[in-house]
């Protein structure tokens, strides 16, 4: 590789986990990549798409990672062009956290390329993801990888990380429909009744202990939501079905992930992957719409650097 190369793979990531909203996410085994070289001449910047997006996202200044790479360059280099590859696994528009990935593996990527110039450190860089992202949760799970929990105190984001839940596998169900978020977003009412956020604290407290402690069986009743996933139902065809046929075929929760479209399921290893993934595709088959099933294991690591 050229010596002035980056390259950053970024984990997929899926949030709230039922009542956790904007508290919780989980990263997973599927992963985006952006490598970024310096060509060593002026001119434009040559983006490269490939995967996830390769018909329909912009190969100029408007890709949001090579907006992300140039907006942490030192001021000194931002007039050498750069090659900007992407290789996309992660679904886009589904709540997995594609744009949050997107945009740590610019950030990430740039800054091994200043080769610590003036560079932002982890919890200045995560800040800025977080600013340019509009939200943490996908950011700082895609970050540090494993099960995090976090929130804003203070102006500062602050989490605690734990390791992935040991002995289960993620069930994901990716309909042929994107959800943005911020349509996700306007679905939600602006106040929610005190019955319901009492509710939401304590599953969100039994689903931390369920998962640290292997207590799987308190899964589906602490991945219960009334906070959210009421007001998205109307988004999602099909939805509650999907959750209800998860769970007969031995799921041992299921949750909408992150904003959406996708669903989100824990199994066992083995069989009961295929059969829940099965089941959920035909939940949405039956609501008219078309969806396809990955089994997938957690990711312990986060975000990954080499720079060549």
């Amino acid at each position: 590789m050229n010596p002035a190369t980056a390259r950053v793979r970024v984990p997929a990531s899926t949030s709230n986990l039922g009542p956790g909203f904007d508290v919780l996410g989980l990263a997973l085994k599927l992963y985006n990549e952006v490598e970024v070289r310096a060509l060593g001449r002026g001119g434009a910047d040559r983006i490269e798409v490939a995967g996830e997006g390769e018909g329909s996202l912009p190969r100029d200044g408007t890709n949001v990672a090579a907006r992300a790479v140039r907006s942490i360059l030192p001021r000194g280099s931002k007039g050498g062009a750069l090659l900007i590859r992407l290789v996309n696994r992660i679904p886009m528009g589904r709540g997995l956290g594609s744009s949050a990935a997107a945009r740590l593996g610019g950030l990430l990527a740039g800054r091994a390329l200043s080769r610590g110039r003036g560079a932002p450190g982890d919890d200045a860089l995560i800040e800025k993801a977080c600013a340019l992202e509009g939200h943490m949760d996908n950011v700082v799970t895609a970050y540090h990888g494993g099960l995090c929990a976090f929130l804003r105190d203070e102006g500062r984001v602050r989490f605690f990380r734990a390791r992935p839940p040991a002995g289960l596998k993620a069930v994901v169900c990716v309909p042929d429909f994107e959800l943005p978020t911020e349509k996700a977003r306007r679905a939600l009412p602006r106040a929610v009744p005190l019955r319901d956020a009492v509710a939401t604290a304590a599953r969100t407290a039994f689903l931390l202990h369920a998962l640290e402690n292997g207590r799987f069986d308190l899964l589906p009743m602490a991945m219960k939501d009334v906070l959210h996933q009421p007001y998205r139902r109307r988004l999602i065809p099909g939805m509650d079905g999907v959750i209800a046929s998860a769970l007969r075929a031995g799921a041992l929760g299921c949750a909408l992930s992150g904003s959406g479209s996708a669903m989100f399921a824990f199994s066992r290893p083995g069989r009961a992957c295929e059969r829940i993934g099965r089941a959920m595709k035909a939940a949405f088959s039956r609501s008219g719409v078309k969806s396809r099933h990955i089994a997938l294991d957690f990711d312990g690591r986060g975000a990954v650097v080499e720079r060549c």
